[in-house]
C-alpha cells in the first residue's frame, strides 16, 4: 500500500467505499453511514445478481460526490 511521502493530505478523496464511509462517519449522527451502507449493499447485490457492475459503480460515484462535498463544502 503506497504511503504519502509528506504529512500533507491529498487534494482529492480516494474513490473507494472505505474512504467514502470514513468521511461519512465523521459527520454527526449515524444516518448518513446507515443510508450509505444500505445503498452500497443493495447496489452490490444488484450488480452481483445481474453480473453488471454498473449499479455499484454509479452508487459509489454518487456517494463519492456527496462525501467530497462534505469534506470540502467550499469546493462543492
Amino acid at each position: 500500500m503506497p504511503t504519502p511521502s509528506s504529512g500533507v493530505a491529498p487534494d482529492s478523496l480516494p474513490c473507494t467505499p472505505a474512504a467514502i464511509r470514513a468521511v461519512l462517519a465523521a459527520q454527526p449522527g449515524p444516518e448518513l453511514v446507515q443510508r450509505f451502507d444500505h445503498e452500497i449493499d443493495a447496489a452490490f447485490e444488484a450488480s452481483e445478481h445481474d453480473q453488471d457492475l454498473t449499479p455499484f459503480v454509479h452508487t459509489v460515484r454518487r456517494w463519492w460526490g456527496e462525501a467530497s462535498a462534505l469534506r470540502d463544502p467550499a469546493g462543492a
